[in-house]
């Protein structure tokens, strides 16, 4: 049992929210924009997550277009693909409709890598990029993790400059705008690897079997739970690997079962801390050692597995 925290949908009103406020709308009746005039944007991320305001996250901006005094947009050379889309916003474009033109031009970014306009690199949670030209722009925060998460955030179109009329009703062009970015969580994952080595093996018992139970806990929270186990038909050293474990949990795996005439050399319960597959020291193991008792006493193991059918009904196998 793998419980994921990943938080995706509690903020994505207030995100749609920010980014009908954030996004160009020709408004009737403004003043004429200063094109030759310069601007500012000031990014911050919100505080859901305080952690991500200790990591630098970086910030590219492109210009994908430039814009009229009356408020009409024309892509830039390298998004000719986005002209038709951009020249025909107007009051009623709505936020599905800059949602797909921001993931049109990432898509032009990604496969055509053209020159960064500015980076902000956001310390502490903030940052700015000034002396910027009027026109549309890409905002493309990059990736970044922690030591148990993952931060990714969706790209969208910010215009500069850009106007509070929807909010407030006052029309006038701000050159200096402030934007939030809305970051999504997800887990990284790790390994763990159990190793179990038995020193001295009795052929007239046949198999030996040992049996794992595996518990994950992060924050308080049980986040994995699972049975395992390892089968020898002599001695050595075996090893079975469990993924996508959450990365910071701590794990506990406790040898319930040592196999008939063979005793525990080692400590039946170890405990370790999962480590994200890309960092160093991954993946995470303990290790077991279990010698024959010179009893004959034979046995085995068998470890049941629920299976989940697509029905919603369940079934079961055994190992």
């Amino acid at each position: 049992m793998i419980r994921s925290k990943r938080k995706t949908g509690a903020w994505i009103f207030a995100f749609l929210l920010l980014f009908l406020a954030a996004t160009p709308r020709v408004v009737h009746g403004a003043v004429a924009i200063e094109t030759d005039r310069e601007g500012s944007i000031f990014v911050e991320l919100d505080d859901v997550y305080p952690e991500l305001s200790e990591l630098s996250v970086p910030v590219n901006l492109y210009r994908i277009a430039e814009v009229t005094v009356d408020g009409t947009y024309k892509a830039l050379p390298a998004y000719q693909a986005l002209d038709a889309s951009l020249s025909s916003v107007n009051d009623l474009t709505n936020a599905d409709t800059w949602l797909m033109m921001a993931a049109k031009a990432a898509e032009i970014v990604e496969t055509t890598s053209p020159d960064v306009t500015a980076t902000i690199t956001l310390e502490a949670g903030s940052g700015t990029a000034s002396e910027l030209s009027t026109g549309m722009y890409l905002v493309m925060a990059q990736s970044v993790e922690s030591v148990e998460y993952a931060y990714s955030f969706t790209p969208y179109l910010l215009a500069l400059p850009g106007n509070h009329y929807y909010d407030t009703g006052d029309d006038t062009w701000q050159y200096d705008m402030t934007i939030g970015l809305k970051p999504q969580q997800d887990n990284r994952l790790g390994r763990l690897i159990i190793e179990k080595t038995l020193t001295s093996y009795n052929a007239t018992l046949g198999g030996a079997s040992f049996i794992f139970q595996v518990e994950a806990v992060r924050d308080g929270e049980k986040v994995y739970s699972n049975v395992v186990s390892l089968v020898f038909d002599g001695p050595g050293t075996k090893s079975i690997e469990l993924e996508g474990l959450p990365a910071g949990a701590t794990v506990t795996v406790k040898e319930v079962y040592t196999g008939a005439s063979y005793q525990a050399v080692t400590s039946p319960v170890q405990t370790t801390v999962i480590v994200a597959d890309s960092m160093e020291g991954a993946p995470a193991s303990v290790s077991f050692e279990n010698t024959y008792d010179e009893h004959l006493r034979g046995g085995t193991s068998v470890v049941n597995r629920f299976i989940h059918n697509e029905d919603g009904s369940f079934d079961w196998e055994q190992e």
